[in-house]
């Protein structure tokens, strides 16, 4: 364990200090942005926040009263660099006000429930509604576990190493996780994006794409066709794809395919092209219009920033978005692990309540070894 980084977490935790950590996958070393400044921003807009630098969370629906939310980067620091001074100028910041780390009581869908859920969506699909829908759910764990959260972190790191592992606080917005699912990065001119979906427990035997199922082969078909059609959309006629492959997140494998093209090929446009992409149907369903809509008839629970999306923006002139899977919402009386699925004709109902319990448990099983 990183003992200065976890004193600087209670510090900002404690004080109500903004701050985010984060760690790219396949990276050793986590960032800190730790904001210093009063100035609290949010926007409505995805176009709003082209122009920040800074650390961006975005809730799955701007339009059901969730902003855009930031923690600038006021003070930075590199958790293999930690140094005594930047551990007193955290220590040596004004406490603020704070807000309850409380939320609505969540709805928790039992097994049952979630099953009939799964059944209205392939009635859905039969009558050619749409092609596929993804279903979420809440699991809750009571209790205060505030003071275990910068160690899960840390844990969550090292059992993680191919996802995007964050924690981040703002005010009330207090979240955690680790997503396998870039949304858009942007490195060095060349911007790329991935088609992320199907979903079962990681076997070396499951690494051959062949192995897998049709009903997982078309999940993720299903958001290789959108991300090419939005590319054509834009006019971005060159660009790079690959053969679908099996990539480990955790305890679990995906299909992926990756897609890359020259950020001077967009014309300037990566942020309408976020816009486009978010949220992908990986997390809402195609087609997404009419899925989105049909899930959020459904749901019983708003999503939050549950598949928003997040990450670093204007950063050395690199921009690093991912989809906020595998996360949980942190509360004063209780933790939300927020964990879905997507649903075609040929789901079974038991089989897809197996994968939120799989998908659900490589968190789970980090925080009890912390809180139990």
């Amino acid at each position: 364990m990183n003992e200065y980084l976890i004193q600087i977490h209670n510090n900002c935790i404690l004080k109500n200090i903004p701050f985010v950590t984060f760690r790219f996958p396949q990276q050793e070393n986590s960032i800190t942005y730790v904001q210093t400044s009063q100035k609290y921003n949010h926007w409505n807009s995805i176009k709003d926040i082209s122009t920040e630098t800074g650390f961006i969370m975005a809730p799955f629906d701007a339009s059901n009263a969730a902003s855009y939310i930031e923690v600038k980067p006021d003070l930075l620091i590199e958790s293999d660099q930690i140094t005594r001074e930047q551990i007193k100028i955290v220590e040596g910041i004004e406490p603020r006000p704070q807000r309850p780390l409380v939320s609505e009581p969540p709805v928790v869908t039992e097994k049952d429930a979630y099953m009939e859920q799964v059944e209205t969506i392939k009635k859905s699909i039969s009558t050619g509604t749409f092609q596929k829908a993804v279903l979420s759910r809440i699991k809750v764990i009571e209790g205060d576990h505030i003071s275990v959260i910068p160690k899960i972190y840390q844990t969550l790191c090292s059992k993680h190493p191919n996802s995007f592992v964050y924690l981040f606080k703002r005010d009330e917005h207090f979240w955690m996780g680790a997503s396998p699912e870039p949304l858009m990065r942007l490195r060095d001119g060349i911007a790329s994006t991935v088609s992320l979906a199907g979903t079962r427990p990681y076997t070396k035997r499951d690494q051959d794409v062949n192995r897998w199922t049709l009903k997982e082969v078309l999940e993720q078909e299903y958001v290789t066709r959108y991300i090419h059609d939005v590319l054509r959309d834009f006019g971005i006629r060159d660009y790079r794809v690959s053969s679908p492959y099996v990539k480990q997140a955790g305890n679990l494998a995906h299909l992926r395919t990756d897609f890359s093209f020259g950020f001077d090929t967009s014309n300037g446009q990566l942020w309408n092209f976020v816009e486009a992409m978010h949220p992908t149907p990986a997390v809402a369903g195609q087609p997404k219009d009419d899925a989105i809509r049909f899930i959020k008839q459904l749901e019983p629970h708003k999503r939050d920033y549950y598949t928003g999306f997040l990450g670093p923006v204007n950063r050395n002139d690199s921009t690093d978005l991912f989809v906020n899977l595998r996360c949980l919402k942190i509360c004063s009386d209780s933790l939300l692990l927020y964990i879905g699925g997507g649903i075609t004709l040929d789901s079974d109902p038991e089989e897809e309540w197996d994968e939120t319990c799989l998908k659900a448990d490589g968190l789970f099983n980090i925080i009890n070894t912390h809180i139990h």
